[in-house]
C-alpha cells in the first residue's frame, strides 16, 4: 500500500469539466471516483461535450500514469461490461452512443480499476466510486476473500465478479437489502457496523451543496475536488 502526504480526489464528473482546473503537481496522487460519461439534462452539458471531457481524462491519465487513479462507476461499467448491464441496467444509458463508449473501455481497460487504497497521515483510505458495505461484503466474502483493493479489483476478471459488484440495493430500485461498490446509496453505509482497518472515499449519491463526512466514510459526489492530507479531507 503506498503511502502519500496529499491526495486529490476528483468525484463524479458526469461531463463537468471542474477537474480541470483542480489537477497539479502540488499533489502526491489523484483520484478519480469514476462516473465520466452521462451528464444530467438540467445541466445542460451535451453527449459531445461528456465524451470529448472523458478523452481529455484519459489522456491526462496517460501523461500521468503513476500518479492519475481512474475508478469506475456504474455509469461507466453500464457501457464497459454486458455482464454488468445485465444485472444493473443503465441508468440515462445512451443508447445511441453506446457502441462508441463500448469500444472506448475496451481499448482503454487497463487504465482503469474498481477499488484503490492508499494510506495518508497514518491513515489507512479505500476508495470505491459507491463504497463497500458490510451487508454486500457478507454476501460475496467468499468470492471476495480479503476486503482490499486488490482482491476487489480481481472481482472485475470475471462475470460472476461483475455481477457480485454490480448489486443493485432496494433503496435503487434493486432487489438486495444493498448494494454493491459500483451501486450502493450512501445510506446503506449505515446499516451495519462498519469496517475498522480503513476509511472509505466514496462518491455516486450526489449531494446538493456539501459532503457527508462521517467517522467512517466519506460521500464527497458534489461537484467539487478535495484534498486528503494528515489534516483530514477538506474541500480544494
Amino acid at each position: 500500500m503506498e503511502q502519500f502526504n496529499s491526495i486529490l480526489v476528483i468525484p463524479d464528473v458526469h461531463g463537468r469539466s471542474f477537474w480541470k482546473g483542480s489537477v497539479s503537481d502540488a499533489y502526491d496522487h489523484i483520484i478519480f471516483l469514476g462516473d465520466y460519461l452521462d451528464p444530467y439534462s438540467f445541466e445542460g452539458i451535451t453527449v459531445r461535450k461528456a465524451h470529448a471531457n472523458f478523452l481529455e481524462i484519459i489522456e491526462y491519465k496517460k501523461q500521468n500514469a503513476e500518479r492519475v487513479t481512474l475508478l469506475l462507476g456504474n455509469h461507466d461499467m453500464h457501457y464497459a461490461s454486458e455482464a454488468f448491464y445485465e444485472v444493473a441496467g443503465g441508468s440515462r444509458y445512451d443508447y445511441n452512443m453506446a457502441p462508441t463508449f463500448k469500444q472506448l473501455f475496451l481499448q482503454e481497460k487497463d487504465l482503469f480499476q474498481l477499488a484503490y487504497e492508499a494510506e495518508v497521515g497514518g491513515q489507512r483510505y479505500l476508495f470505491t466510486h459507491a463504497g463497500v458495505n458490510r451487508a454486500w461484503y457478507q454476501r460475496h466474502q467468499e468470492a471476495v476473500g480479503t476486503l482490499d483493493a486488490r482482491h476487489l479489483n480481481r472481482m472485475l476478471s470475471t462475470d460472476e465478479g461483475i455481477r457480485a459488484v454490480g448489486d443493485v440495493g432496494r433503496s435503487r430500485g434493486g432487489f438486495y437489502p444493498t448494494g454493491g461498490p459500483m451501486w450502493a446509496d450512501v445510506s446503506e453505509m449505515y446499516f451495519a457496523p462498519h469496517f475498522s482497518d480503513f476509511y472509505q472515499v466514496i462518491g455516486h449519491t450526489q449531494q446538493t451543496k456539501d459532503p457527508i463526512i462521517e467517522e467512517s466514510f466519506a460521500c464527497l459526489d458534489c461537484r467539487r475536488a478535495f484534498i486528503i492530507s494528515d489534516k483530514g479531507i477538506l474541500p480544494l
